[in-house]
Formats: C-alpha cells, sequence, structure tokens
C-alpha cells in the first residue's frame, strides 16, 4: 500500500492508503507522508527504505527511571499517544520558545511522568531535517564510505543532494527548569538515537548520524554525556549574510518565482527563505529598499552593535559548535577515524573556576551561648516578677551548651533542630555575628586560615539575571548559571524577584560560586521547597561543594526529604534544651531510618505470571488476575514474554471467585458462566470459591516498550 493523503488532528495524523481506502491513525512524529509506501501486518505498520524498514506502528516507548539522591522518578519517553501529553507538550513549549519554529520533517519525544503530584511532561526533544550545509559535517564526511550498500568517496554537492537524509538533527531540547539536574537532556538524547535508528526516515532513507548545532552547546555540553562528539563549530553567516540576502531578494522578492522548485533543483534550504522572508518584512517595517537593508547587513558584519543584532534576529546566525554521533556501530568507527584524523580542537567554553580551599579545620570547643534579655519594668512585669518570681532585668536563655565538633576543608555539616534549639545562632557565631550585649559566649571557634565565608541571601537587585553575573563576561555568567541548575534563555532576562523558590535558590547558589569564597553558610535550608526542588538544590549545593573543595554548613528544622542527596559529612543535632548530640552523616540517616523514596512507579503486568487468562477484542483487552493486588487506573505495561506494550487500564474490579457473574464472561471467548470459571480452573487448579480474583480491563494504544537497544 502507499500513502494517499495526511490529515492532522490534534496529537495524532490519520494516513489514508491506497488501495483501499484504509485509515490509519498514528502518533504525530511518525515519519510517513504522501507517497509513502507502507506494510501492515495486524497491529505493526513499516515503510520500506533503500536501507532497512522504519518502523511506524506499535509507536515508541521506553521507560528510564531518574535518580537524584534520596528521589527516584520513573518515566516514559514516548512518542505522543494521548490527548492530555499533546497538550502538557504544547504549554511546556509555548512557555520556553515562543515563536520558534523548525521546518522539514520533525519528530518528537517526551518525558512522561506517572506521578499525578508532577506535571505531565517535563521535557521533550525534537528531531528535525538537517541544514543543508554544516562546514564541521562535511569536513568530518569527506572520506570514503561504505555500509549496507550505502557508499560515497567524498562528500562533496552531488553527494549532500543525495545523501542528507542519511544524518537527522536534533532540533532542540527543553527541560523544564524546576527538573533541571536529574540528567534529563542526556536521556533524551540518548533515547532519540535509538528512535532514530529505527524510526526515522525521509525519502526512503534511515539515518547513520544523529547531529546538533546549537549556542547553547557553548555553555551546557550536555550532548557529551551522551556520547555525542564534538567536530567543530559552524562558519555562521555573518560574512556572507548582506550577499545572500541581497541575491535571494532580488530573485524571489517579488514573488515571481517559486521558491520551492528553485530549492529542489539548487539545495536551497527553507531555513534561507525563511530569513529572505524575515528580511523583506523587516524592510517593509523600517521602510528600507535593498540597497539600503543590504548596506545595514554589510555593517553589521564589520561591527558589532547590539541593536542591529536585534534587529537581524532570524536573519544573522553566529558560530555554533556542532555535536555528532554514529546510529550504528559502523558510523561510529567512522566518526572516531575521522575525529582522529581532523583532531577537532574543543574551543574551552566553560571557564575555569578556581576556589582556593581553607588550609585547615574548623573547630569549635566548649561552645555555650547564653542569651540575656532585659526589659523595663512596668506594672504588667512587675505583676509577672510577683507571679512566677522571675525578674525582668536578667532573664537568660542558654540555647548551646558546651559544643565541640571539627569541620574539615571540603566538608558538609548539617546543623539540625526545631525552631528556636540555636541553629541560626551557631551559624551566626561562626560567622563572628554573636552581639556581644544580647548574648554571653565561652569557649572557642577557631576558623583556619583563609577562611572566607559567603552566606546565601536574597539578591536585591532590579537587573535581569544575567547581568548579576557579567562582571567577568557573559561565557562566564552562563557557566555558573548552568552549574547551579538554570540553563533556560528566559530565566536569564528575568529580575531575581520573578524567579519561583526554586529558581531564586539555584541564582543565589550560582552568586555564591562565582564569588569565589570558600566557606558556604546556609541557614533554613530548603526550608519553603517542594520535594523535587529541595532534592535538586541539595544534591547540586553538596555536588558542586565537593568538586571545588568548598566547605558547607547548613541549618534546617526538617532535613528529612533531601538528606540522601545532600549527604552530609557531619551533622550536629540540637533540641533547644541545651540537649546536642554530633553524629557522621552516615549515623544520622540509620538512625532516622529513612530510606530513599520512589515516587510512582509504572505498573508492570505479564501474561502468564501475572495474569490467569487475557483475551483483546479490537482495542480492548480483558484480564483476570489471581488475588488483590494494588493497581491503579493508567498507562501500564503488559508484558508476553519478550515482547512489551504500553496499555491504559480503564477499569478493575475485585471479587470472591464464587461472585463472578453473567456480566463478566468475555463473551467473545465465552458463552456462559459456566465456561469461563471451568476454564480458569484449568489454569489454576488452587483456585477455589473462596479466591480472589480481579478483573481488569485495557485499552490499546498500540506501543511498543523498548528497554534498550
Amino acid at each position: 500500500m502507499s500513502v494517499a493523503s495526511v490529515n492532522w488532528k490534534g496529537h495524532i495524523k490519520r494516513i489514508r492508503l491506497e488501495p483501499g481506502p484504509t485509515w490509519l491513525d498514528v502518533p504525530r512524529p511518525a515519519c510517513l507522508t504522501t507517497g509513502d509506501s507502507v506494510i501492515q501486518e495486524g497491529n505493526k505498520v513499516w515503510v520500506p527504505c533503500d536501507n532497512g524498514i522504519c518502523q511506524v506502528l506499535p509507536s515508541f516507548a521506553s521507560p528510564a527511571s531518574l535518580r537524584l539522591g534520596g528521589l527516584r522518578l520513573d518515566v516514559l519517553i514516548k512518542e505522543i499517544t494521548e490527548a492530555d501529553e499533546y497538550v502538557a507538550y504544547e504549554h511546556l513549549a509555548d512557555l520556553h520558545y515562543r515563536s520558534h519554529t523548525i521546518h522539514g520533517r520533525t519528530a518528537r519525544l517526551i518525558v512522561r511522568t506517572l506521578d499525578p503530584a508532577y506535571p505531565k511532561v517535563i521535557g521533550f526533544i525534537e528531531l528535525a531535517t538537517p541544514f543543508f550545509m554544516n562546514k564541521p559535517r562535511s569536513n568530518l564526511l569527506d572520506a570514503q564510505f561504505v555500509f549496507d550498500g550505502v557508499r560515497w568517496d567524498s562528500w562533496d554537492i552531488h553527494t549532500i543532494r543525495r545523501h542528507i537524509h542519511r544524518i537527522v538533527r536534533i532540533g532542540r531540547t527543553v527541560v523544564s527548569p524546576e527538573f533541571r539536574g536529574f540528567g534529563i537532556g542526556k536521556l533524551l538524547v540518548e533515547k532519540s538515537a535509538l528512535f532514530a535508528r529505527h524510526r526515522w526516515q525521509v525519502a526512503g532513507k534511515m539515518p547513520y548520524f544523529l547531529e546538533i548545532s546549537a549556542d547553547m552547546l557553548k555553555f551546557v555540553p550536555f550532548v557529551q554525556q551522551a556520547g555525542m562528539r564534538y567536530i567543530g563549530d559552524t562558519d555562521g553567516n555573518l560574512s556572507r549574510v548582506a550577499k545572500d540576502m541581497s541575491y535571494l531578494i532580488g530573485r524571489f522578492g517579488d514573488g515571481q518565482e517559486d521558491t520551492t522548485q528553485y530549492e529542489q533543483t539548487s539545495g536551497i534550504l527553507d531555513q534561507q527563505v525563511t530569513r529572505m522572508k524575515r528580511s523583506l518584512a523587516l524592510m517593509q517595517e523600517q521602510n528600507l529598499n535593498t540597497s539600503e537593508f543590504t548596506k545595514k547587513l554589510e555593517r553589521l558584519s564589520v561591527r558589532t552593535v547590539l541593536k542591529d543584532f536585534n534587529l537581524f534576529r532570524g536573519i544573522v546566525s553566529l558560530p555554533k559548535p556542532t555535536f555528532i554521533m554514529g546510529l550504528n556501530e559502523y558510523s561510529s568507527k567512522f566518526i572516531e577515524k575521522r575525529i582522529a584524523q581532523l583532531n577537532p580542537q574543543e574551543p574551552g567554553y566553560s571557564p575555569s573556576i578556581q576556589v582556593t580551599p581553607v588550609q585547615g579545620p574548623l573547630i569549635v570547643s566548649g561552645l555555650t551561648i547564653t542569651y540575656i534579655s532585659r526589659v523595663r519594668r512596668t506594672l504588667a512585669t512587675h505583676a509577672i516578677q510577683q507571679a512566677f518570681d522571675i525578674s525582668p532585668d536578667d532573664i537568660r536563655t542558654t540555647v548551646i551548651n558546651n559544643l565541640n565538633f571539627k569541620v574539615n576543608p571540603g566538608e558538609l555539616l548539617l546543623v539540625e533542630g526545631p525552631s528556636g534549639s540555636g541553629k541560626t545562632t551557631l551559624l551566626e557565631s561562626i560567622l563572628g555575628n554573636v552581639d556581644p550585649n544580647k548574648a554571653e559566649v565561652e569557649g572557642s571557634i577557631d576558623v583556619p586560615e583563609g577562611f572566607t565565608p559567603a552566606s546565601f541571601k536574597q539578591i536585591r537587585s532590579r537587573k535581569s539575571l544575567i547581568e548579576l553575573f557579567t562582571d567577568e563576561g557573559i561565557r562566564e555568567a552562563l557557566h555558573f548559571l548552568a552549574l547551579a541548575g538554570i540553563s533556560e534563555p528566559f530565566l536569564y532576562l528575568k529580575r531575581f524577584e520573578e524567579l519561583s523558590k526554586g529558581q531564586q535558590y539555584r541564582a543565589m547558589l550560582a552568586r555564591m560560586l562565582s564569588s569565589g569564597l570558600n566557606v558556604w553558610v546556609i541557614d533554613e535550608f530548603c526550608a519553603n521547597l517542594d520535594e523535587i526542588t529541595a532534592n535538586l538544590v541539595a544534591f547540586n549545593v553538596q555536588r558542586i561543594a565537593r568538586r571545588y573543595g568548598v566547605t558547607v554548613l547548613v541549618a534546617a528544622s526538617n532535613p528529612r526529604p533531601f538528606i540522601h542527596s545532600f549527604r552530609p559529612d557531619h551533622v550536629v543535632r540540637l533540641s533547644g534544651s541545651s540537649e546536642q548530640s554530633i553524629l557522621t552523616g552516615d549515623e544520622y540517616t540509620t538512625i532516622l531510618g529513612i530510606q530513599p523514596r520512589r515516587a510512582v512507579e509504572l505498573q508492570h503486568l505479564s501474561i502468564g505470571s501475572d495474569l490467569l487468562f487475557t483475551t483483546c477484542s479490537e482495542h480492548v483487552y480483558t484480564a483476570i488476575q489471581r488475588g488483590r493486588k494494588k493497581l491503579s487506573r493508567g498507562l501500564t505495561v503488559l508484558s508476553c514474554g519478550n515482547n512489551k506494550e504500553l496499555v491504559r487500564i480503564t477499569r478493575y474490579t475485585q471479587k470472591y471467585f464464587k461472585n463472578l457473574t453473567e456480566q463478566d464472561v468475555m463473551l467473545d471467548v465465552f458463552s456462559n458462566l459456566s465456561q469461563l470459571k471451568e476454564h480458569l480452573r484449568k489454569i489454576d487448579s488452587r483456585l477455589t470459591n473462596e479466591s480472589f480474583i480481579t478483573i481488569i480491563q485495557f485499552e490499546r494504544l498500540y506501543t511498543e516498550v523498548t528497554n534498550s537497544e
């Protein structure tokens, strides 16, 4: 059969196949278009290509567990198959990349959560057709390539036209700002490679290479963690943009010649057409003729002007780092061999960060702090004195009593206790901020040489976030923010007060990191954060501190939600009644009996072990399970041998075997209740009238679950 037409309907597209006609609903990312040949066997659909077969159905889904210290979150990386997933994706895309359009064929995979406490979609990746020209890619591929019937000896213009679709491009990767730090970007790249290897095709050609070129990789090169290799920077178009736009506007600006035909014959990309259309709109907006417009572009080529760069946004592109990976063993070896030959030198985008650790331990010996409160005598205070025999002249409260501990350079200390137990007082005394007029301090606090503390403080400024960090340069500023977990472009342009609580914590962490100070003091640590954000912040603080040898002193009333992510070396427990204890981090965690928490898990059921019996009628499964197991409606992986399918539980009922009714009979298999009971007893001889069973109904999604390559 072949595809006669394609119609988009929200999260799906409806395919009409001929001869037939046969109608087929597939996920929106499915690589099918008019004219494609199709092979269909039951619920499985493929597109035959010149170098293999591209799978369309069942749709793609791959489970993964995101781990962060004490928190584990099960997710699915999948094509969009549900209407609510599409709505959640659109919201995330609109929030972070407004008016950003990717041209050509695209396919997106989402990160779908299963816990109702979290957003349904917390990230996505979009694959797209590659740009026609990319200098680093051309240099890399300009050598003999022979694999699976595909061959070229050089990457010239004729080879490009013939084999450009052996490459698939990562168009964009978006992770919700509140979930940065889980490694979601790396996970998305890995899963997109798996998807592209088996499910991407253009013009009957399946890809051998996955590439990405993006400015963000100068500051957040997360793709390297997924195995992609740097091959050089693109040229950008600054040096030639005036000439390119002058030519295109002269040829197509009057609308007399069809750009589509020119694209097919000359290899011009729709990206260039988009730039031309943007240029024409800008000329009309600025009331410029072609000559005046070209001169502005020429001046831009030799003189950096912020105002003009903003004016020509979408027309001018600057050099971008390019990364690539092979989608099969031959392509991967080809890349490694060519990189060894070309030896592209990474430009060292990430600046070095220098923090000089303290030169010795912080030692607290016999520390006792007593607050003294004096109030003036009045009739009211005199009445209290008479009633309770206390004097308003000298009220003394000991909050810390004979405390002894040591913190070595680069270690993490947690001070834990209820409100009023002296946590803040202890931190302030280490900083030397206790007022001698209000408190008596006994014992000693020996701070080591080179002790330079920084406190977590709210940032009071009307400047945008990026402007707060640019004393050393833009690149350094973006590096500090990325290390702290802020790599969302729109957040760079917000003021501190406009950020969420979690984002404010990350900004303050970046501020402390940029200061170069070697002791971080944080009071009320993660006090007003949700569990996810608290774990992310705690994990980032300890990860960065240990990396750069920073000593960290934090106080928290309830560290239990994030203790596995923070992993302190020492814990000082204060009680508020002069009782205190010093524990190692491991001892503290053991005493509390806190286990790493796992959010809602992906449900798994197996035909043949969990389920006594299943039957399928069109798009619906009915299954019977022995016993009473905890189930929830929603997405579930149904396994049969090595085959795994994603289904949706729509309803389930639990009852005694003796209480089965005629309504429970699967009429497509059994004609009456007796036949059903007899069949179940043959499968499981242990079944009695008092046995408990669960009757489950699934809705099929035609989604295959892939665990690995």
